[in-house]
C-alpha cells in the first residue's frame, strides 16, 4: 500500500512538473522574425494585423518559379484597407514609379482593398517597404542579359520588406509579393504568409516566343502577354515577325513589303519595346531574310 502511494505521488509530481514546463515554453515563444538586410533587423512587435502561429491557416506557397531559398512560418500578415507601398529613397526613377503604381493596382484588384503609394515612413504594419537606396542611374537602363535580378523579400508582424540592388530585382520581388497573396475563406480576408525569401534566377535567358508571322496578334495581346511574363519573371520576348504568311512590321522604305492589314506600325514597335522595358523584359525580333523558300 505504501509503495502504491509513493508511486502515485511521484507520478503526480512528474505531471505537475511537465505541465509547468509546457507553460514555461509557451511563455518563451518569440514572435517569428527574420534578418533581411545588412542591419540584421529582427522584429518582435505585437499588433492587430497578424494571424499568429497557432491560428489554423492554409499556407500554400505558389511562387513561380520556386525561389532559391524560402523559409515560412504558419502565421500571416493581414492586408487591410489603405495598404501602403513605401519606397526608400523617396524619389524613385520613372520606371520604378510606374512599377509601384502598376503593382498597387494589382494588389487592389486581387484583394479589393484600397492601396496607395505613400512616401511617408509611417509606423503602420499595413505596408510594403521597398529598399532601393543602392540603385543608381545605370540600373534604369534598358535591361541586359545577365544583369543582377536578385532580391530579398521578408514578411513579418511589422510589415513586408523588399530589398534589391537593381531595379530589375525590385520588380522581381514585387512579382513574388503579388503571387504570395492568399484569401482566408472563413473570414473573407486577404493575407500574405510570414516568409523570408532570398532569390535570384537560375537561368539568364528565360524566354517566350510568339509567332505573329503565322498567327497574327495585335498590340493588346502582346501587352497582355508581357504582363503575364513580368509576373512569371520571364525576361525575353522573342517575336517571329516574318515568314511566308506575312511581314508584320511596317517598312517606311519598302511600302509593299509588310502585310496590308495585319502589321505593327513603327510607333507600335516603339511602344512595345518601351512597354517591355518597364517590365524589365527584352524584345528580340526575328526577321528571316530572304525567308523560308523552296527551289
Amino acid at each position: 500500500m505504501v509503495l502504491l502511494v509513493t508511486m502515485f505521488k511521484m507520478l503526480f509530481i512528474l505531471f505537475v512538473l511537465g505541465f509547468l514546463f509546457n507553460i514555461y515554453r509557451l511563455l518563451q515563444i518569440n514572435a517569428p522574425s527574420y534578418p533581411i538586410t545588412k542591419d540584421n533587423y529582427t522584429f518582435e512587435a505585437k499588433d492587430d494585423y497578424s494571424r499568429y502561429e497557432y491560428t489554423p491557416l492554409s499556407i500554400n506557397i505558389g511562387v513561380i518559379p520556386m525561389p532559391e531559398l524560402i523559409k515560412t512560418q504558419k502565421s500571416a500578415l493581414l492586408l487591410l484597407n489603405h495598404f501602403q507601398i513605401v519606397s526608400n529613397p523617396q524619389n524613385p526613377s520613372k520606371i520604378l514609379q510606374l512599377a509601384l503604381l502598376r503593382y498597387s493596382k494589382y494588389i487592389s484588384f486581387l484583394t479589393g482593398i484600397s492601396t496607395k503609394i505613400d512616401q511617408s515612413k509611417s509606423p503602420s504594419q499595413n505596408k510594403l517597404l521597398i529598399d532601393c537606396s543602392s540603385i543608381n542611374s545605370k540600373n534604369s537602363n534598358y535591361p541586359e542579359l545577365g544583369e543582377d535580378e536578385s532580391y530579398k523579400l521578408n514578411v513579418n508582424r511589422t510589415g513586408s520588406y523588399i530589398d534589391a540592388s537593381s531595379l530589375t530585382g525590385i520588380i522581381r520581388g514585387l512579382s513574388t509579393f503579388v503571387q504570395l497573396i492568399e484569401k482566408d475563406i472563413s473570414s473573407e480576408k486577404y493575407y500574405i504568409p510570414f516568409v523570408n525569401i532570398i532569390d535570384r534566377p537560375r537561368f539568364r535567358w528565360r524566354g517566350l516566343m510568339l509567332d505573329v508571322a503565322r498567327h497574327w496578334m495585335p498590340v493588346a495581346v502582346i501587352e497582355r502577354t508581357l504582363n503575364a511574363m513580368e509576373l512569371s519573371k520571364l525576361n525575353i520576348l522573342h517575336l517571329h515577325l516574318s515568314d511566308d504568311q506575312g511581314f508584320r512590321v511596317e517598312s517606311t522604305e519598302h511600302r509593299l513589303l509588310h502585310d496590308r492589314k495585319d502589321f505593327f506600325t513603327q510607333k507600335d514597335i516603339q511602344h512595345l519595346v518601351k512597354y517591355a522595358e518597364q517590365r524589365r523584359i527584352r524584345i528580340v525580333p526575328e526577321f528571316d531574310i530572304p525567308g523560308h523558300t523552296t527551289r
